[in-house]
């Protein structure tokens, strides 16, 4: 990663604009370029692998979860408008499917949108293949789309996260992971930060986006909000720690709260950053409480319990129906989930 570089802010009401001066303005396509050059391969043979979110995403009413379709194919007419042709847009399962089906990444992103037209949509858990880190990590797994990508970019949305404080640019990349079930294998068995800093040093991000155009807040800002934000920005830059860093101060927060973000910094660190355009903070925003973090950290060592908790707490459109559960764990749900919306609505 670079070890100076720009993060520009654009805010305004054309999400379309913002994004193609961002673009602009941090020098993305030379960026792009100087890295095809680098390959010595043809437009068409460059792979450019675009990680959006898009799986937490459990609702079209409710936009502030999930990266803007309508933006990151935005970006793929930009960037085949340059002559690159070889595109693909990539996820993995997540805990979701534990509990829901048509939770694949296909018929999600079908269900939000996506059309598919001049890109593929490739789902890293289906396609997963053994990869050795030679690391902590070790033999593990990895997605081959985003293993044999030139030019990786992460596309996050902007979002509160209750086990970090904020999930953006890097913690994006926790969804390249590509075992479905996370909170087993991620949260119990190893840890959400580390692994995706060990796989983010042999496939490194070459460029970073956040949406922030509706922005989810508040505690249960990863996933759902039922009063989202306007914040009506869009932040990029080449180097995906310092747009994480410029994308927690417009939150109000010092970076270093977040652990996965200073385990970035620990394996690449911290570059110095030229800031360009809107710095000021969001106005209304709810950042999650201090602490509690640290109180999930314990909780979530509890598989059984905290598998629990995520279902009864998880809000779903119909068309993902929900699995064959245990009656007690539905009836929790049943009055669990539009207890969290009031609770949304009060501010929380």
């Amino acid at each position: 990663m670079s070890s100076n570089t720009r993060v520009v802010v654009k805010s305004g009401e054309e999400k379309e604009n913002l994004l193609d001066s961002v673009l602009e303005e941090s020098n993305f396509f030379e960026i792009l370029d100087k890295r095809l050059a680098e390959t010595k391969k043809s437009q068409d043979q460059f792979l450019i692998a675009i990680k959006p979110n898009i799986m937490m995403g459990y609702s079209k009413r409710d936009p502030s979860t999930i990266t803007d379709p309508s933006l990151v194919e935005h970006l793929v007419d930009k960037i085949i408008e340059k002559g690159y042709t070889n595109i693909a847009i990539v996820e993995s399962q997540n805990v979701f499917s534990n509990w829901f089906k048509n939770r694949d990444v296909t018929k999600v992103a079908d269900y939000f949108g996506y059309s598919s037209k001049n890109y593929r949509i490739v789902d890293l858990t289906k396609e997963k293949a053994k990869y050795d880190y030679k690391n902590r990590l070790g033999k593990h797994w990895v997605g081959p789309t985003w293993r044999d990508a030139d030019f990786r970019i992460s596309f996050a949305k902007n979002k509160t996260h209750f086990s970090c404080y904020f999930t953006l640019t890097i913690k994006n990349l926790y969804g390249c992971t590509p075992l479905q079930n996370k909170f087993k294998e991620y949260h119990k068995i190893r840890e959400f930060d580390w692994p995706t800093i060990e796989m983010l040093k042999h496939f490194p991000c070459h460029y970073g986006l956040i949406d922030a155009f509706i922005s989810a807040d508040g505690i249960w800002g990863l996933k759902s909000d039922e009063t989202p934000v306007d914040t009506e920005t869009i932040i990029g830059g080449e180097n995906i720690i310092a747009v994480e860093a410029v994308g927690a101060e417009k939150m109000g927060l010092n970076p270093v709260v977040s652990r996965i973000f200073n385990k970035a910094v620990d394996a690449f660190g911290l570059p110095e950053i030229e800031r360009v355009g809107d710095l000021s903070e969001y106005e209304n925003w709810r950042n999650v409480p201090p602490g509690m973090d640290k109180a999930l950290d314990i909780g979530e060592e509890f598989y059984n319990i905290s598998n629990l908790l995520g279902f009864i707490s998880s809000d779903m459109d119909p068309y993902f129906e929900v699995r064959t559960i245990a009656c007690f764990a539905q009836a929790l749900r049943k009055l669990m989930v539009p207890l969290q919306k009031v609770l949304s609505r009060m501010g929380f």
